[in-house]
């Protein structure tokens, strides 16, 4: 079943949720959280106003079906989307008449500039728990940041706070592991008052800090381009889809390489030109973003998913879900049901 919404319905089915029952900050009044009401789907909404012209928005949510949001005559802000886990597909009309579909999964974050853009649907096609953290910047931030003595932005910065009737710049990549760890104190912040907003502050102005720097490398053409010939990078990709195939299972990289129609040295060399760690480190992301799902969605205990994601007893996924996190899988579990 599809369900197919106009973005005014979709909000219309959030109500606003009772902080004493989710035990949020009842002293901020800038800090709100939206439920939704269980028609579509469950989670929440939560948006906190820090700095002015600084917003932090974190989406939990489920979809009981695949559900189609459309939007017309959207007015882009500065704004980064991470996605922490799940699946969703955009499809952009601009005002130019050009079309933009672009992908989101699990570990990509996407940059949006300042623009227009005449029609968006969103696509959400699967059902898994969907964790998403939202960073907004008007402009007037950005300029107070990196601007010159002038008040001037660099070369660099320009495409993204054009003309908000103008089509806004899209980018889509990776999130640097350091993003990733930042993200989650974000999620798994439990402070209150002041010390929660100067910490959560504290927080995006690095993500902020870290994603503009990347955008200046892209801009000026200073990320590494893969060396790697097509017929090796497509083994490469071939190993990433048998190691994703089944979590439970880790082949030796003899056994891995053989598959993917390769020798060890050039199996190592890949993922680390490609994906920027080992396979075993590929392969152990995977693994706790699979279990990040799993305990998001409930249904399944600390147990059963470090089987269910290939590890032998309790305590050594615990160990690696906690180096990675920074907080035990049942900690865990019990602070997104907040």
């Amino acid at each position: 079943m599809t369900i197919s919404l106009t973005r005014q319905e979709f909000y219309e089915l959030f109500q606003e949720a009772d902080k004493e029952e989710l035990k949020l900050d009842l002293s901020d009044e800038l800090d709100t959280t939206w439920k939704h009401d269980g028609r579509i789907g469950l989670g929440w909404q939560r948006l906190i106003q820090l700095r002015e012209g600084i917003r932090l928005r974190i989406d939990n949510e489920k979809y009981h079906d695949r559900l189609l949001i459309h939007t017309l005559e959207y007015e882009s802000a500065l704004h980064w989307h991470f996605f922490l886990s799940g699946n969703l597909q955009t499809t952009f009309d601009s005002h130019s008449s050009r079309q933009t579909v672009l992908s989101y999964e699990t570990g990509r974050h996407i940059i949006y500039g300042r623009g227009l853009d005449s029609q968006i649907l969103d696509d959400h096609s699967d059902t898994e728990p969907f964790l998403e953290v939202l960073l907004e910047v008007q402009p007037e931030v950005l300029r107070s940041f990196v601007s010159d003595s002038s008040g001037e932005l660099p070369q660099v910065f320009k495409h993204l706070v054009k003309s908000p009737d103008r089509d806004c710049y899209k980018r889509v990549r990776e999130t640097p592991p350091m993003v990733n760890a930042l993200l989650q104190q974000i999620v798994q912040c439990d402070k209150q008052g002041i010390s929660k907003r100067m910490i959560l502050e504290g927080i995006t102005t690095q993500i902020m800090g870290l994603m503009l720097e990347e955008e200046a490398a892209v801009q000026q053409g200073e990320f590494k381009k893969c060396l790697l010939q097509k017929d090796l990078l497509d083994r490469i990709y071939y190993a990433k889809e048998i190691l994703l195939k089944d979590l439970k299972k880790s082949p030796s990289l003899g056994e891995l390489a053989q598959q993917a129609g390769t020798c060890e040295y050039n199996l190592k060399r890949g993922f680390k030109e490609v994906f920027g760690t080992t396979v075993y480190g590929y392969l152990r992301d995977r693994r706790m973003e699979k279990a990040q799902q799993l305990l998001l969605d409930g249904q399944m205990g600390v147990g059963s998913i470090a089987k269910a994601i290939g590890y032998d007893s309790h305590s050594s996924f615990t160990h690696a879900f906690k180096q990675k996190y920074g907080v035990s899988p049942k900690a865990y579990q019990i602070s997104m049901r907040k």
